[in-house]
């Protein structure tokens, strides 16, 4: 069996090949999850998956899968497994191969946890990939976070920007741990209705159907990253700021990024990937006899996880590259 990147991750048997988060729609591709650096339609996917691609791209065609319900393509058998990325997003077992796409073992609230499975080949994602990449304790900062939106959304008001797909909802159930059930935008809604249509308990309202001057003060703003952006805020974040609402970022680069925290008055560093410490353990705990990395600092993770774990590693090779194999 070779590995290796061609259109995706190609994983392929003789003849016979299936892709893994290919980039382009095709038939004998499989996603991760519903990002859009992930998500081709007329791939196989989970069904939350399926259901989010619908409201973000207005797509139905998909092959959607249980989590766990074994399934063929080219005489490969694959299964999704929980990545606690976001909703629907799934670790992919390929045989011997497990697959992590974007994951999360630390665990979420509204998207679950990715276990460690034993595996022959891992092929690993490398987001915080560097040593010095370890993110704080999540919980402390959800209770930081928690505790700002407690503040602002009853003095002067709130605007927390966070991706629209994962970080939002987390934003809102952090929010209403608090006794806090904020406005969302139009997209964060859209989004959170398919988390809520799969069990996940979310209280919010769109700020659409506030009345005109509740939307002068909506208490606390849920809205995407890019509308909260420095450079271009959008027209319903700017008057809320002139109104003294603050504004706070949530995501993982805040630890590590200047630039996460331009135009913000604070920031929140909880991520929704793996941290340094988080990744080497669990590709310990998995115990593979093979790591290759993907998507981010590559070799970087590499190297430590042959210094450190004594396991080959090395970046995914592109297709006439030499693989791990070769050297064993």
């Amino acid at each position: 069996m070779e590995v290796f990147q061609h259109k995706g991750i190609c994983i392929k048997e003789d003849k016979r090949t299936v892709y893994l988060d290919p980039s382009s729609s095709r038939p004998d591709g499989a996603v991760t999850h519903a990002h859009s650096d992930h998500l081709r339609p007329r791939t196989h996917m989970t069904k939350p998956t399926a259901d989010v691609m619908k409201v973000r791209t207005g797509s139905k065609k998909a092959t959607p899968h249980d989590y766990h319900e074994k399934f063929r393509i080219n005489d490969f058998e694959l299964e999704f497994v929980p990545a606690g990325h976001v909703l629907g997003s799934a670790m992919i077992e390929c045989g011997e191969v497990l697959y992590t796409g974007d994951y999360n073992p630390y665990g979420t609230v509204t998207a679950g946890i990715a276990e460690p499975r034993d595996c022959e080949t891992l092929i690993i994602e490398s987001t915080y990939g560097k040593p010095d990449q370890t993110l704080p304790n999540r919980n402390e900062v959800l209770k930081d976070l928690q505790a700002w939106i407690e503040v602002t959304s009853s003095n002067g008001g709130g605007i927390v920007g966070a991706y629209s797909l994962g970080k939002a909802q987390e934003v809102i159930a952090t929010a209403n741990n608090g006794g806090v059930v904020p406005a969302v935008s139009e997209i964060v809604a859209s989004v959170s209705d398919v988390y809520k249509k799969h069990g996940v308990p979310l209280e919010y309202v769109p700020y659409t159907e506030l009345d005109e001057e509740e939307k002068k003060k909506p208490g606390l703003l849920v809205t995407s990253t890019t509308a909260t952006s420095g450079r271009r805020p959008d027209t319903v974040v700017k008057d809320l700021r002139r109104n003294g609402a603050k504004v706070a970022r949530v995501s993982g680069w805040c630890a590590f990024a200047n630039w996460a925290m331009r135009g913000v008055d604070a920031g929140f560093p909880v991520s929704d990937h793996s941290d340094f410490g988080g990744t080497m353990k669990f590709i310990e705990e998995c115990a593979p006899k093979q790591v290759y990395t993907v998507h981010g600092s590559t070799k970087e993770l590499a190297k430590q996880v042959e210094k450190q774990l004594g396991i080959k590693a090395k970046p995914l090779p592109k297709y006439g590259e030499v693989s791990i194999e070769s050297f064993t």
